[in-house]
């Protein structure tokens, strides 16, 4: 490839000097493999207990309102969301353990990068829908709890899939594997409407569905402060002190909800977006491997995001922590059961032969 070849200028960033050290790629390899089993065994917890155990009863769940199982819809989409973000972590464990280079070949890669978009906008969606269904049973609580037709919330999420899978597959086209320095890299490609892709993602990705979360959450916590501020004078003993500690947890879930966000997206699409501004700039390129180099090591910041949601949206809820304790709980005394009948079993047919 020549020096005046127009990929080649576009990720001279890709110079092996740049690599971190055999240290550093043993511990990305260490927290990768954490954060896959953590991950996939928590969100996948959420979906069998959450989805495929309830949705498997008749009707809905005995005395749960509209508004907790709309809830618990949005809750579970966001698990399949982070599922579908952690699946490509095994992918790019390869991409460690061969010392950074892509052996996978460009469709594995088209491949992965797809699974990337497609779970960062799906996790964006439904983490801003999660918010607005926080605002509006708050705001709304009767609308909400009594008169909202039970099929918006599903059409919601299959509407946000659906967005999710359309912006993100333009980035299969631009999935590229370079070869440069003895290591081929799996890179997006400035080039073909990459550029116009990232002004998309930074708008549509991230700042709007920011202006949404934090917006939802903000009002939520307004309204939060004038319900606490009218039950200063108290009509029983039990209620108020019963309603400040549902409010206690309600702050808590907030911030905590509000924190991981800023932490843990905001440097990725803050790095992605000043990539893209230093395209076609030399005298910026200096920025642009930095920005590069930042956001992979954001990524990482996303993965654990991912890993910790369902703490925040399900064991931080009690609603939701009891079903899935209870799905858990009932799980192993049903194994239990069959353990010892089947023990049972046999010792009694010991006995008998015994007798014999």
């Amino acid at each position: 490839m020549s020096a005046k070849d127009p990929i080649n200028v576009t990720f001279n960033h890709s110079d092996s000097s740049l690599y971190p050290s055999e240290g550093m790629r043993v511990l990305q390899m260490i927290v990768t493999v954490m954060i896959f089993v953590v991950g996939i065994s928590l969100n996948g917890l959420v979906v069998w207990a959450l989805g495929v155990r309830v949705w498997c009863r008749k009707g809905r769940a005995a005395g749960e309102r509209q508004s907790a199982d709309s809830f618990r819809i949005y809750v579970v989409n966001l698990a399949l969301a982070d599922l579908v973000l952690l699946l490509r972590t095994p992918l790019m464990l390869s991409y460690l353990v061969n010392d950074f280079s892509w052996t996978l070949g460009e469709p594995v890669c088209k491949l992965v990068i797809y699974l990337r978009c497609l779970g960062l906008y799906a996790s964006a969606f439904l983490l801003c829908a999660v918010a607005v269904e926080r605002c509006l049973c708050l705001l709304r609580p009767v609308w909400a709890r009594m008169k909202r037709p039970s099929w918006a919330v599903p059409l919601a999420c299959n509407i946000i899939w659906v967005l999710a899978a359309v912006f993100a597959i333009p980035y299969i086209n631009t999935a590229k594997v370079y070869h440069k320095g003895g290591r081929n890299s799996c890179i997006e490609s400035d080039l073909e409407g990459g550029q116009a892709l990232n002004v998309l993602e930074t708008v549509a990705g991230f700042l709007l569905p920011l202006v949404i979360f934090l917006s939802c959450n903000v009002a939520v916590i307004f309204c939060a402060k004038k319900a606490e501020s009218a039950m200063s004078s108290p009509t029983s003993s039990t209620g108020p002190s019963y309603s400040s500690q549902r409010l206690t947890r309600l702050y808590r879930v907030l911030f905590l909800t509000m924190f991981l966000f800023l932490t843990c997206w905001v440097p990725y699409f803050t790095c992605r977006f000043l990539r893209a501004l230093s395209y076609g700039r030399p005298d910026w390129e200096n920025l642009k491997v930095r920005a590069t180099t930042a956001a992979y090591f954001a990524l990482f910041l996303v993965y654990i995001k991912s890993a910790l949601n369902p703490i925040l949206y399900v064991f931080a809820a009690r609603g939701l922590g009891r079903t899935v304790r209870a799905s858990l709980v009932s799980t192993i005394e049903r194994v239990f059961n069959e353990e010892l009948s089947e023990s049972l079993r046999r010792k009694s047919l010991r006995r008998r032969d015994s007798q014999f």
